[in-house]
């Protein structure tokens, strides 16, 4: 079992866009601990051996689950910011590097170092549960169904979260510096402050700079691998600290340059990015999470087609690195968004065939489902191999194909009981006093109680209105044939706020 959160896991330092930067030095120490403290972290040697880098959320353990592979462990080295760890340390959704081999004997993949990298550590300074969102030491974080939230956080939601928790972020930058949340945790009690972000409004003689919305002064910082200039705009930076002032700016005690490094290939070139398209010149020319990406006639695409692309469009991307740095992309895989949220109990388990029934809805698992334990059992090499009739599951994900009934799992959780089964997505159907989701029958009675988007009270004659191809959510029985809703609410899940703690 891993161990709590605020225990004795050592402080995080902060993941930003770095793909290119760790993949250009995949076996490079995180350039010092925090508050100008050496890192204890020594990197091995490299594998002999074809090797590849692969870079993305956490889906699952027994060995390293990522990017739908599973990366043995067994002799790897782990580091978390540059600090010796153990698998036991990371979680589910941390987004991470892992430096790899092929072993032909037993036609594994094994990993030889895992490098782990949060986006942010610090104080919460908004929380919007409206626009699922909030902001951390003047960072913008999206919170949306793929993000996972550390045992700490109750309910496992935004709701969970208050103005002056100190959080750990990990997840995925867009172009415009919001950090997209794969997860969030509470921060062990005196963690050192940090972040990563690029320079801007930078004033040499007063020593400071902005990282998005956040003023960082580094009037006392050891400054590390810049020029004797010292930083300008456009660096892309590390602050590490322990304070903010009364005026909320950043005292930072160390400040790192972490831009110049290029990418370079490795060994035969291989390497995985998981992450957010941050530049889009075009369909064969963009970048994902700062790494330059070529796709060609010969790339061929999942979940879509290379039409899906566009800028904050979330990717996941093999192919081979040039010694420029590019990647040219063999495979692109696209990546949906969550529409559909299901909890409920478990109606039938198909381990080998990879599917499970719930709300008399199929659910199909792929090597890119998320799977975490919630429940008492708590097992951290939870799999579908786990899942028994009756559990009580959390499925986000998206149907597919489109119109098939099927959903198709992003994540996949096991929990304790629920009061209420829950059933969210778009309606396929409605005649007054029933509508169907998926190809589920809710049906509504005068005890439902209606709340239209805004999360107000509303009735029976406004809900139904148009109702068909809106988001809506179902909350009440499930007798094994019929949904019916205690609660019917419109807008997607978790936009009103109705539904987070459920």
């Amino acid at each position: 079992m891993r161990e709590p959160e605020g225990t004795s896991r050592a402080p995080r330092r902060v993941w930003n866009a770095l793909p290119a930067l760790l993949l250009a030095a995949a076996l490079a120490a995180c350039g010092g601990g925090y508050g100008g403290q050496g890192s204890s972290y020594t990197p091995p040697a490299q594998s002999a051996g074809p090797a590849g880098v692969a870079i993305g959320a956490i889906t699952g353990f027994g060995s390293v689950h990522l990017n739908g592979k599973k990366f043995e462990t067994t002799s790897a080295t782990i580091s978390i910011d540059g600090k010796a760890a153990t698998q036991s340390d990371l979680q589910v959704g941390d987004v991470i590097e892992v430096k790899s081999h092929h072993d032909s004997a037993s036609g594994k993949d094994v990993a030889d170092t895992i490098e782990m990298h949060s986006n942010v550590l610090g104080p919460v300074d908004a929380v919007d549960t409206a626009a699922q969102s909030l902001r951390v030491l003047g960072q913008a974080i999206a919170v949306s169904a793929d993000t996972s939230f550390g045992s700490g956080i109750s309910p496992a939601s935004l709701a969970g979260v208050a103005v002056g928790d100190v959080l750990r972020v990990s997840g995925m930058t867009g172009a415009d510096g919001t950090i997209h949340a794969t997860r969030i945790e509470r921060a062990p009690s005196g963690a050192v402050f940090h972040v990563i972000g690029t320079a801007a409004a930078t004033d040499v003689a007063a020593r400071t700079l902005k990282i998005n919305a956040l003023v960082v002064d580094f009037s006392a910082a050891t400054l590390v691998d810049f020029p004797s200039s010292g930083p300008q705009d456009g660096d892309l930076v590390e602050a590490d600290g322990s304070s903010l002032d009364a005026a909320g700016e950043f005292k930072a005690t160390r400040l790192e340059r972490r831009n110049g490094k290029d990418l370079k290939a490795d060994a035969d070139g291989e390497a995985e990015v998981e992450g957010i398209v941050t530049r889009f010149a075009s369909t064969s020319d963009f970048d994902v999470a700062g790494t330059s990406v070529v796709a060609s006639a010969s790339t061929s695409f999942e979940g879509g087609s290379a039409s899906d692309l566009a800028l904050n469009v979330r990717v996941e991307v093999e192919g081979t690195v040039n010694a420029s740095g590019v990647l040219n992309a063999t495979r692109i895989r696209i990546e949906h968004p969550s529409t559909v949220r299901l909890v409920a109990q478990v109606d039938a388990v198909d381990a080998a065939g990879g599917t499970v029934t719930l709300l008399g809805t199929t659910v199909s698992v792929t090597a890119m489902t998320r799977f975490e334990d919630h429940s008492a059992a708590n097992l951290s090499t939870f799999s579908l191999t786990d899942v028994h009739t009756g559990d009580w599951l959390e499925i986000r994900g998206s149907q597919s194909p489109a119109g098939s009934n099927t959903v198709v799992a992003a994540r996949l959780e096991r929990r304790d009981p629920a009061a209420q089964v829950l059933l969210s997505g778009t309606v396929a159907t409605a005649t007054a006093p029933d509508f169907g989701i998926l190809a589920v029958h809710v049906a509504t009675t005068p005890a439902t109680q209606f709340v239209d988007a805004t999360g107000q009270s509303t009735d029976a004659t406004t809900f139904f209105l148009g109702l068909v191809g809106q988001q809506a959510v179902a909350l009440g029985g499930w007798d094994g044939t019929t949904l019916t809703a205690a609660r019917a609410l419109l807008g997607a899940e978790g936009e009103n706020g109705e539904t987070e703690d459920h």
